[in-house]
């Protein structure tokens, strides 16, 4: 009988580490999932910043060769 609540102990450990684990895995794919974004924004305001530059290349080209 004392066997059996041993095994019931660890049964209870085995559980909670389980369910500790399974938090931390969730926490760290919400962190890899704001870092995409993170990243996509970076990329998207890149896009944006070289877009701008090249129109201000084409307005100054403009200006020097009148």
């Amino acid at each position: 009988m004392q066997h059996f609540f041993q095994i019931e102990k660890l049964n209870l450990v085995i559980k909670e580490l389980v369910k500790e684990r399974d938090e931390k895995k969730e926490r760290f794919n919400g962190i890899i999932a704001g870092l995409l974004l993170e990243k996509e924004k970076d990329k998207v305001d890149k896009d944006t910043m070289l877009d701008r530059i090249s129109q201000i290349e084409v307005m100054l080209t403009a200006t020097v060769r009148r």
